[in-house]
């Protein structure tokens, strides 16, 4: 398992389309994929999921992958938060 805490700096933090963006990269990894903020984790393959927790804009999460490429899907997948519209 390898995680990495980082900051949503998406103003409008994880709503709809970018969540549905983050998950469906998510999706595209072959290790399970979690975020967690505060008392919740949440699938990231799973829009429903992210969804659920409500990410807000300026919120710091840690995102955790668990797999055999965990470190190259957790690096992917920060790629995709810092460039989210």
């Amino acid at each position: 398992m390898v995680s990495r805490r980082i900051t949503i700096t998406n103003p409008s933090g994880l709503h709809v389309k970018p969540a549905g963006v983050f998950s469906k990269a998510a999706e595209g990894c072959t290790s399970k994929v979690e975020v967690l903020y505060g008392n919740n984790i949440a699938n990231a393959k799973s829009l429903l999921n992210l969804l659920a927790v409500a990410i807000r804009p300026g919120a710091v999460i840690e995102l955790r992958c668990t797999g055999p490429e965990e470190e190259r899907d957790l690096e992917k997948m920060i790629q995709v938060l810092e460039h989210l519209e």
